[in-house]
């Protein structure tokens, strides 16, 4: 069997997992084209959280560069209490503890730029091309029929199709996602709409605790002129018409939005009287269970982000982790050869990702606490309560996060083999 790195790979999507591991896997020498199901100018919408792991990863890919002034930089995000008291903080990132700020940018800013890159270095993405099923696997690639009918090959085929995966239907038939039963209803908002207490530190994040939840206000765009907010709350379960309906009656959104909103402090009801009922969004929250692989029986089709571990979005690592799990699995794919076997490889790769993902997974249970009901919030068991001194990041306890750089993790693995 050969064992040197795949001599082309395809990949199953082009959003921010599927570009990035093609721009990976593009600075490790290994050809690959991506097929995407939607068209090119499918806007997905909304903003997304990048901390230092993640920043790392698209500063080594030579993409942080271009984007830094395109987002909103900052450090922390402050807790308060319904008199508006700081109670917590936690930091998304620190330039001087973790080596970089964290960045808010909208999703399809970073998705263009991704892709602009990868249309620089003529790696091909084919739009509207709907991945079928997987033909036959052997130790030479993959066959595999897409929506068309047509065939390809490849050496290896990676899914980064979602958490909705059809690739992981093929290496797990039936590892559905799992609906939490919450969802996030939010809405932007201009900053100058918003009439906040001249004591509040307005340029990061802030969540409002209260007997209804937590609220969440988030600076966005290039100089905090727009803000995210919104809140968590109960929802039953639909299918996906269900929710496609849902997300298009906007105007009852905004009703849910402001349900109860008279047990919100009054700053909280200021803003949601603020939101237009445009501009609001519900976002389901789903989680796939621990797979016990990521990869098939023939380890020549893997699959990475939402399609293996898809993530709650409270601690805002979703998309961070999905740029670890293609980076490190890029670097080790250049790595193969007669003694770094492909089955080692993803072996060593899962097992250091789950580990992760599963700390990440701890985390997000804690913040999850803090935005309960002030009632839910007292019954929360001592794992998932949240404590301060253990887990802000102001001293440095979120190393453990924010700091690997997965070249030198890779590095000493391949140097043990």
């Amino acid at each position: 069997m050969d064992q040197s790195p795949p001599k082309n790979v395809a990949i199953i999507g082009a959003g921010l997992s599927g570009l990035s591991l093609a721009l990976t896997l593009h600075a490790q020498s290994i050809p690959c084209t991506i097929y995407e199901l939607r068209q090119k100018s499918y806007d997905l919408g909304g903003g997304i959280m990048l901390s230092p792991n993640a920043l790392r990863v698209l500063d080594a890919l030579k993409v942080y560069g271009r984007l830094q002034a395109k987002g909103y930089n900052f450090e922390h995000s402050d807790f308060k209490n319904e008199q508006g008291e700081t109670t917590g903080t936690y930091y998304f990132g620190h330039e001087q503890l973790y080596g970089y700020k964290a960045l808010r940018i909208y999703r399809q800013t970073l998705i263009e730029e991704l892709r602009a890159m990868c249309e620089e270095q003529n790696i091909s993405i084919h739009y509207e091309k709907r991945f079928s099923h997987v033909i036959s696997e052997s130790a030479e690639g993959v066959k595999f029929e897409l929506g068309d009918g047509s065939v390809e090959t490849a050496s290896l085929l990676v899914g980064a199709d979602g958490i909705h995966s059809k690739v992981r239907q093929y290496i797990v038939p039936g590892a559905n996602p799992k609906y939490s039963g919450f969802v996030s209803i939010s809405a932007s908002v201009s900053k100058d709409k918003l009439q906040f207490p001249p004591d509040w530190d307005v340029t990061c994040p802030i969540s409002i605790s209260a007997k209804a939840g937590a609220f969440i206000l988030a600076p966005q765009g290039v100089n905090g002129e727009e803000y995210l907010a919104g809140t968590q709350r109960a929802f039953p379960q639909q299918d996906r018409l269900g929710w496609e309906k849902v997300a298009s009656s906007k105007e009852e959104l905004l009703r849910l939005l402001r349900e109860h909103q008279d047990s919100w402090p009054e700053f909280v009801q200021s803003v949601m009287k603020a939101i237009e009922p445009n501009y609001v969004s519900i976002w389901p929250f789903y989680a796939i269970p621990k797979l016990e692989t990521w990869a098939s029986s023939g380890s020549r089709v893997i699959i990475v982000g939402d399609a293996a571990h898809a993530i709650p979005p409270t601690a805002g690592q979703g998309v961070n982790q999905a740029f670890e799990d293609v980076y490190s699995l890029g670097l080790l794919l250049s790595n193969l050869s007669s003694a770094i076997t492909l089955e080692a490889a993803l072996k060593f790769w899962q097992t250091y990702r789950q580990e992760r993902v599963g700390k990440v997974l701890a985390l997000t249970d804690q913040m999850n606490t803090l935005r309960l009901p002030a009632e839910e919030r007292a019954k929360a068991v001592k794992d998932t309560a949240w404590d301060d001194s253990r887990v802000s990041g102001a001293d440095g306890q979120l190393r453990w996060l924010y700091e690997p750089v997965l070249d030198n993790v890779v590095s000493e693995w391949v140097s043990k083999q």
